[in-house]
């Protein structure tokens, strides 16, 4: 068995907004993580554990550029609903 991170499958459960599958497959990947570090018997290579820890890390780094560029959405249209709420207020 050897470390892979489902980063495809991950990217198409959160462009179709299936929170519930992308957090299982974060979960699951979690696991096996685990789960191949706690064996004994495993040697895992530096450069193995370097290359998982590389794809998390990109990962990681998408998805919250993405929480960010979300968080700025809404920050932005709170802004114009305060406006929006300001104008209707003045009787304009």
């Amino acid at each position: 068995m050897s470390l892979s991170v489902p980063v495809e499958q991950i990217r198409a459960a959160i462009a179709a907004q299936d929170w519930d599958a992308a957090d299982a497959l974060l979960d699951a990947h979690d696991a096996d993580v685990r789960a191949y570090f706690s064996d004994p018997t495993r040697q895992p290579s530096l450069s193995e554990c370097a290359r998982v820890f590389a794809v998390q890390q990109a990962l990681m780094a998408e998805l919250a550029a993405a929480r960010d560029a979300t968080s700025d959405a809404l920050r932005r249209l709170h802004q114009d609903r305060r406006g929006v709420s300001a104008y209707l207020g003045a009787g304009a």
